[in-house]
């Protein structure tokens, strides 16, 4: 039996997936055995999972035949119920890990013998190859060292405010075994944050591990956090698995203001990113979310949060005013910026050329421009592989011109809300082309 089964799950990242492995074979940790799950990639993804296979004994592929409707969550699972590792931990297809993440989570782990262990983590621009700190940096001022935790009721609501990925934490087997620990499975995204909740309110203790030991990729195309369409709102289908959770457990009426608090944290980042139909979806996908909350529930979440842009949210949503939501939703709107703060480094590494070059000595000159239309496809609904200069790529990777490239580059370096005009503008321009056949545009 290994000290540690790494899962790691991948769809369509035949650009990324050799390197994620390579960071993964190379941990110091060698007691461990590795899970590859694809869900039914149809790149060259599973050909590289197999190739890997057959150069290290530790690999264990496991290949899906068709994409899933459960994604990432499917995959997940079935890695879990192969793993036979004494802790489980978790791996994205598409990150780079430092060489010591998996040995220093075991070592504090076993050391302070905690069923879970978590270290902290950074952004990597796929685009423009700089890295930045997520989110929850700031939570982690109050543990500059490694740090062991009691899971009480106090520390409970602590962990639950950081960020619910799962491929920095590792997971002892007891606590998956003893709490049935899986990810649900539906036409979901997002399924970290239930399975996050679980793990926190049915472990005992925790140790975190301050230093920054893996990258995780963002801003690439395919990639669910670049969802700008109505897959965005699927998250608020967590907020009834993560009460069911609560409810079999016990734990709704002492937890019901967390979860309260949860949603509203998720609508104030969801509704920066809609407009036009797509908030009055989020209006009416959130509206029998709240219906469950009475008026002292939403006026204490005021009390204790602030009576601001979120706080108005909630009260039309449980008013059932779409107007005053709308107006409390584009009060306080940050306007459009790139994909990375603009700080000293904009000017010298953001810029059109140093994107384009960093995404070109990534993935190369077809493949820049081909992700290039499938982003504008998904952020606009326009088909730019209509025009004809873009179907020579299918055909004729050399014919690429340099107008084909300087549009490409133009689409990374800026926001797409700032192109959507320009673009719909170039669609009517543009001679049509007979329709092409779609594929498979689930993101993973």
């Amino acid at each position: 039996m290994p000290r540690l089964s790494i899962i790691v799950t991948a769809y369509n990242i035949e650009p990324y997936i050799r390197e994620s492995l390579d960071c993964v074979l190379a941990q110091t940790l060698r007691d461990i055995e590795i899970i590859v799950v694809d869900d039914g990639s149809s790149d060259g993804t599973p050909a590289i999972i197999r190739e890997y296979a057959e150069r290290d004994a530790r690999i264990r592929p496991i290949l899906f035949q068709t994409n899933t409707i459960g994604g990432v969550a499917t995959a997940a699972n079935a890695g879990i119920e192969a793993a036979t590792g004494d802790f489980i931990g978790f791996a994205d297809g598409d990150d780079l890990y430092d060489p010591t993440m998996f040995a220093r989570l075991h070592e504090a782990a076993i050391a302070h013998s905690a069923d879970l262990a978590m270290c902290d983590y950074q952004l990597l621009d796929a685009r423009a190859g700089e890295t930045r700190d997520p989110a929850d940096a700031g939570r982690w001022r109050d543990y500059p060292a490694e740090t062991a935790l009691d899971l009480d009721e106090v520390t409970r609501r602590e962990m639950l405010r950081f960020i619910s990925v799962p491929w920095r934490k590792i997971y002892r087997r007891d606590l998956v075994e003893r709490i049935n620990l899986r990810f649900p499975v539906g036409d979901y995204f997002y399924e970290d944050n239930p399975f996050h909740w679980a793990a926190i309110l049915g472990g005992r203790r925790i140790v975190l591990v301050p230093e920054k030991l893996c990258r995780h990729r963002v801003a690439r195309v395919g990639q669910t956090m670049a969802t700008v369409d109505s897959r965005l709102l699927r998250i608020f289908h967590h907020h009834d698995n993560i009460r069911d959770w609560l409810r079999l457990h016990g734990m709704d009426a002492e937890y019901g203001p967390d979860l309260l608090g949860w949603t509203a944290n998720q609508l104030s980042w969801v509704s920066q990113r809609t407009e036009g139909p797509l908030q009055r979806e989020l209006f009416d996908r959130l509206r029998p979310v709240i219906d469950q909350y009475d008026d002292q529930m939403l006026e204490d979440f005021g009390q204790r949060n602030g009576r601001g842009r979120t706080f108005r949210m909630l009260k039309a949503l449980k008013a059932g005013d779409f107007a005053d939501f709308d107006k409390a939703a584009l009060s306080g709107r940050p306007a459009p910026s790139g994909t990375l703060p603009d700080n000293g480094r904009a000017a010298r590494g953001n810029t059109v050329l140093a994107r384009g070059l960093y995404h070109l000595r990534q993935s190369g000159l077809r493949e820049t421009a081909r992700m290039t239309a499938r982003y504008v496809k998904d952020r606009t609904g326009l088909d730019l592989p209509r025009h004809r200069s873009w179907q020579r790529l299918g055909r004729n990777p050399q014919a690429v011109t340099n107008e084909d490239l300087m549009a490409a580059l133009t689409i990374l370096q800026k926001d797409i809300r700032l192109l959507r005009a320009d673009m719909m503008r170039m669609g009517r321009d543009l001679p049509a082309a007979p329709e092409r056949g779609g594929g498979d545009d689930r993101q993973d």
